[in-house]
């Protein structure tokens, strides 16, 4: 009898962790090209985000990865507000990006910087954190390759998704 009470007990202490309702958030910052290195002589351009050295997405306070250029990386987050920005070399975005996650829900964020150059008198990098339709963000990055999870965040790194290529065929809850 003990035995039977100790197994339901913990089957009802471990339902809630089993039944946590997530959503699939993929944050990618596409490649350096051709047409962006070019584009860095015009006066405004948008440029891949973090630079070789690449920078920081949080949620809320939390680190999770630190992103480079031409990588993605997906988390399972748990349903409800959160309040994503980037850091990088320039510091970080000026305004957070919020996402209602929902359950099942997939989301695509795609992180850039916005320059702007007055060449020898001013340059300026502001990173940027955008929401993009899924599709889209599919278009611009089925070719990118995962972070390396040294890059992510050891208090994040459960909520990884280990999926070694771009997700496919997904479609957003949310359109910005």
């Amino acid at each position: 009898m003990k035995t039977l009470l100790r197994f339901v007990l913990i089957a009802v202490l471990s339902a809630p962790c089993c039944l946590a309702q997530t959503g699939a958030v993929t944050f990618y910052s596409r490649s350096i090209t051709a047409k962006s290195e070019a584009a860095v002589f015009l006066p405004k351009s948008e440029q891949p985000f973090g630079g070789l050295q690449g920078g920081w997405v949080l949620d809320g306070a939390q680190r999770l990865a630190r992103v480079r250029v031409g990588r993605f990386v997906t988390f399972h987050l748990s349903a409800g507000e959160h309040s994503f920005t980037d850091e990088g070399l320039a510091g970080p975005s000026k305004k957070p990006l919020v996402i209602n996650v929902k359950d099942g829900g997939q989301y695509c964020v795609r992180l850039f910087a916005k320059t702007i150059v007055i060449p020898s008198l001013y340059y300026q990098w502001e990173n940027q954190i955008e929401e993009v339709p899924c599709q889209q963000a599919q278009r611009e990055a089925a070719h990118l390759k995962p972070i390396e999870t040294k890059r992510v965040d050891p208090a994040a790194r459960a909520e990884l998704e280990s999926q070694t290529t771009f997700p496919g065929a997904i479609q957003s809850q949310h359109e910005p």
